[in-house]
């Protein structure tokens, strides 16, 4: 990242240099310019130009993996077969969407980073610091971890050409599928990540200027005006109250714009899942050859890497849920310790605002928790036993038939 973005001061310097890394892989395909609270989104010829290019990379993965049906993996299904084949052109298809989708959506990312912007100018009306750096720093090491991984699948992917008798043109095309799709995959979980760290960022705040309050027994601030010598009272409780409002609707913008991107992207792990499994179980226990070994180690790499990433996303959204939990764990607690009548029920108020509008990043099918994620590989491993199951019929089946000719 540049060094300019070493001391980030807000959160626009947090996210322009992760949001420039992301418009390189052509999924970002605008920019952020000015500084706060004068700040615009730009479109030039050079954010029109990655957005085409995408687009151009993306079709002629595409093409070079339907035109080359050599690299079809033998699994004794035609079906798993002809899926096999088109597990890359599906992904690039999928990532031309998102990007297309991040595009026309930019008006409404812009929105929520304003709204972080205002969220963070009220908490240091109540006397918190905000770290921007460290959150900067967390951020920027999830992405350089990510973009490690890729790296090294598809690495390894080129180096299995030294192990394989197929020509070095067909590890190639599996490298530059397996890292195009894989490097915007990764951006686009990226986004869903980001945002949901820097949402559990502002709810750990909260919780914290909470829990200094609750110690000290002081709910108001004496805060002096920027011009003049008069003292304005803060009600610290008022204001938490509309911070953490004014979270849970950031939520729910979040929800409006990667809902959908998610589901796609869980979707095509979950299919991409079943079909490499299986692969992986035909190539091992049915044909046991080298040869068929080795291309589906290449795809398993793969897969571990996507089921990785759909990890970090469950895990990111549930830290929201965790952080809002022990929020109210801390208003009860106050609760019990405030003796006058007034700030009791105002905490009482935060207390049933908190319970009946948590923060909860969702889609229109389910919440992305534990639970869900469970569900999740639930599905995946019915299929693989259906499909098992019908493999091992259709073989008997055909035993059965020579046996009477």
């Amino acid at each position: 990242m540049c060094l300019s973005y070493k001391n980030p001061r807000h959160v626009y310097d947090v996210l322009r240099p992760l949001l420039a890394f992301s418009k390189l892989c052509g999924q970002t395909a605008f920019s952020i310019v000015g500084e706060p609270p004068y700040v615009q989104i730009k479109v030039t010829r050079v954010e029109y130009a990655t957005i085409l290019t995408n687009f151009a990379a993306n079709l002629f993965c595409v093409y070079i993996n339907i035109s080359n049906s050599q690299l079809s993996r033998l699994t004794g299904s035609t079906v798993m077969d002809f899926g096999l084949s088109f597990l890359f052109p599906m992904g690039a298809i999928i990532m031309i969407m998102l990007a297309i989708d991040n595009f026309l959506r930019r008006d409404l990312t812009c929105t929520i980073i304003a709204e972080l912007f205002k969220v963070d100018r009220s908490l240091q009306r109540k006397c918190h610091k905000i770290d921007h750096r460290r959150h900067y720093a967390i951020l920027a090491r999830v992405l350089f971890v990510l973009v490690i991984m890729i790296a090294v699948g598809v690495v390894f992917s080129l180096g299995m050409c030294l192990f394989t008798d197929f020509s070095l043109g067909n590890h190639l095309i599996n490298s530059f599928s397996y890292g195009l799709t894989g490097i915007q995959f990764m951006i686009v979980n990226f986004h869903f990540v980001a945002a949901a760290r820097l949402i559990t960022f502002r709810l750990d705040a909260i919780k914290h200027i909470l829990r200094k309050h609750s110690d000290t027994g002081s709910w108001w601030i004496e805060q002096k005006q920027r011009w003049g010598r008069r003292m304005d009272p803060v009600d610290v409780v008022v204001e938490l109250a509309d911070d953490f409002a004014a979270l849970v609707h950031i939520v729910e913008r979040v929800n409006r714009i990667y809902s959908n991107q998610i589901i796609a992207l869980i979707t095509g792990v979950g299919m991409f899942c079943i079909f490499v499994i299986y692969s992986s179980t035909y190539s091992c226990y049915y044909v046991g050859s080298t040869r068929e070994s080795h291309l589906t180690v290449i795809l398993l790499t793969a897969c571990v890497f996507y089921v990785m990433m759909v990890g970090v996303t469950f895990v990111a959204a549930a830290s929201v849920e965790n952080t809002s939990n022990e929020i109210v764990g801390l208003v009860h607690e106050a609760m019990h310790r405030v003796v006058d009548s007034s700030i009791k029920g105002k905490l009482l108020y935060f207390s049933l605002q908190i319970l009946f509008r948590r923060p909860k990043l969702r889609c229109m099918f389910y919440d992305y928790d534990w639970k869900t994620l469970f569900s999740i590989f639930g599905f995946v491993v019915t299929y693989l036993v259906i499909l098992l199951q019908f493999d091992k019929f259709s073989e008997d089946t055909s035993k059965r038939n020579i046996w009477t000719k």
